[in-house]
């Protein structure tokens, strides 16, 4: 359950969990409420090299229907690689992500998105009246959709896509990566910039938390979170996390405004 605003998070020590480079703005905005910001990235991203067979794959986007885009680190690796090997963006393509902070880096290159304005999870952007608008068109070719994400990940979104008749291709184009912190650098982090408040973004950075905390710290469950799906919600439970916030969206200032004071 979402717990009512606090205005103020004086002296509160909140641990942001992004990718490096992807916290800066959100950790403004939690500062000017008055909390301690520490950016500890749960994940590194590291883009897959360039080959001809990612190039091949660039060059087919205009023969599908639907784009999808998985996260904002998919569609910035995807406009970079995009504008390197078309001479356009498709026109006849319908580009799609699961929420605005995505969408943003699409729009920048002047490209018109559809997206969960609300709940943005893949099972919101899966009920979208624009997919389906694209999948109920009649044609005599069968719907094809391409979605840009990293390595693995959830199959949702494909499995949904082709059980409603739709040929799904993937392009991967990075992996995350566990960052290589050493004990003696989390035993100080712990010591300095104890938590009162982690803010998680992913279900890797979840999962990547405990494999850090779970054998140097017992009281690491004892820690309120914060996440922003129902989905990151089950994650945190099953794990045994005491105090579970659901945030209203992922975007910054959702964030920003949701998160509350501990026992405040």
């Amino acid at each position: 359950m979402t717990s009512p605003l606090n205005s103020t998070l004086k002296n509160i020590t909140l641990w942001l969990t992004r990718p490096a480079g992807q916290a800066k703005n959100l950790s403004k905005l939690l500062e000017a409420r008055g909390a301690k910001v520490f950016h500890f990235p749960l994940m590194k991203i590291e883009a897959l090299p360039q080959d001809k067979a990612l190039e091949k794959k660039i060059k087919k986007l205009s023969q599908y229907d639907m784009a999808f885009f998985i996260s904002t680190n998919a569609a910035q690796i995807a406009m970079e690689l995009i504008e390197t090997y078309l001479a356009s963006f498709p026109k006849d393509v319908e580009y799609f992500s699961p929420g605005v902070t995505t969408a943003r880096v699409l729009q920048s290159h002047g490209l018109k998105v559809a997206y969960p304005e609300k709940a943005m999870s893949t099972e919101a952007l899966l009920i979208l009246p624009e997919i389906r608008a694209i999948i109920q068109k009649k044609s005599k070719k069968k719907k094809r959709a391409v979605i840009f994400r990293g390595i693995g990940g959830r199959e949702l979104l494909a499995n949904s896509l082709r059980a409603k008749g739709v040929d799904v291709d993937y392009v991967e184009l990075y992996k995350r990566v566990l960052p290589d912190y050493k004990e003696s650098y989390l035993q100080d982090i712990l010591k300095t910039k104890k938590p009162d408040g982690i803010v998680f973004s992913s279900a890797e950075a979840i999962h990547n938390f405990t494999v850090l905390f779970e054998k140097i710290y017992s009281g690491y469950k004892e820690i309120p979170v914060f996440v922003s799906s129902p989905r990151l919600v089950n994650i945190v439970t099953k794990i045994g996390f005491e105090s579970v916030s659901l945030l209203e969206a992922a975007d910054d200032k959702s964030v920003a405004a949701g998160v509350v004071k501990p026992n405040g």
